[in-house]
């Protein structure tokens, strides 16, 4: 199995590295090669090397703090050690014999992998969610969260900076050019607001009631724009559909006029609705998107084929890329047409 994460993939690191190598973030030992913005190519270090995100090479393990998830940089080294958690700074982790067990720093603290200790945070910035953390020592990335600017990488983070003389940074030349690249296509993903029926009610229909899918009065029919939402109808025909949403961690289900398990029920909506996790499989399970807000995410997700072969499917359930197709209903599923998505 191969845990998502929050954090910025390889296919999404390359879109603001030009070229180079990096680090896998789901196994120590593993890297990616980025060119033209796209991730071309990835592999393993040889024999017992890990990759050593800094300097952008293949290295001794004693020499190498993992940018990858706990479980396989707990799998890999050879002698008890204690790690950061890659996706929460705040803990400290120890790893032996294959396992590990983390705990928490104390308040307004972080683990500082290098001194091996906890930190306040104005001492260390934490690498979690910067788009350096695969990225080798000195190498230049531009800014996810500033279109134009570029960030010298340090350890895993660093700071935005302006291009002079009112320059743009281009991370495919690596250069700063008067050429304004900041084209909405490649504007970074923001958070978006609320999507329908989350924040507030659906209003009410006067035309959803003329649809009866053939149960006994009363009768409830998709709302035809979230999956937890639907409209209770009194009557065949009836004048006014009232809007509902199922209970929470439940998506609704017309065939069998029920609110049900999101993952049995072929949803071609925005599937984060009502379901409390940072990411939900796309119908075929191969594609995956990430939530907030209960909310899709425009351009944050991934394809679990492209990350790994080895787990080419998306379990929600696991909330994991895995080996096999799960077969549930959304796994069996169409996708849907990428445009507007």
């Amino acid at each position: 199995m191969q845990f998502a994460s929050a954090a910025y993939s390889m296919a999404e690191t390359c879109l603001y590295y030009g070229e180079g190598y990096i680090a896998d973030p789901a196994k120590c030992n593993g890297w990616g090669y980025c060119s033209g913005g796209e991730l071309i190519a990835q592999g393993d270090c040889p024999g017992t090397y890990l990759y050593n995100s800094k300097t952008g090479q293949c290295d001794y393990p004693d020499k190498v703090e993992c940018a990858s998830k706990l479980e396989s940089t707990c799998s890999t080294v050879t002698s008890p050690i204690y790690v950061a958690d890659p996706d929460d700074c705040t803990k400290a982790c120890y790893c032996n014999d294959g396992k590990y067990k983390c705990e928490k720093c104390p308040e307004y603290q972080v683990f500082n992998p290098t001194t091996r200790s906890c930190v306040y945070s104005s001492q260390y910035a934490c690498p979690a969610d910067s788009i350096c953390r695969l990225v080798p020592n000195g190498k230049w990335v531009s800014d996810p969260d500033a279109c134009g600017n570029y960030i010298t990488c340090v350890d895993g983070s660093g700071t935005s900076q302006k291009c002079p003389n009112d320059l743009f940074y281009n991370q495919f030349t690596n250069t700063c050019s008067s050429t304004d690249i900041c084209a909405p296509s490649t504007n970074p993903p923001t958070t978006v607001s609320a999507g329908p029926g989350v924040d507030k009610n659906l209003p009410d229909s006067t035309t959803a009631c003329a649809k009866n899918p053939g149960t006994k009065e009363p009768f409830f029919v998709s709302d035809g724009q979230t999956c937890m939402g639907f409209y209770s109808c009194e009557t065949v025909g009836a004048e006014t559909g009232v809007w509902a949403k199922c209970p929470m961690g439940t998506h609704f289900d017309e065939a069998n006029q029920a609110c049900v398990t999101p993952y049995t029920v072929d949803c071609p909506y925005d599937r984060c609705g009502n379901i409390n996790q940072n990411f939900v499989s796309v119908l075929g399970c191969q594609d995956y998107y990430y939530c907030i807000n209960q909310t899709k995410q425009p351009g944050m997700g991934g394809n679990c084929k492209t990350n790994n072969a080895n787990y080419p499917y998306f379990s929600e359930v696991q909330n994991a890329c895995v080996n096999a197709d799960p077969g549930y209903a959304i796994c069996k599923a169409t996708p849907p047409s990428p445009v507007g998505n």
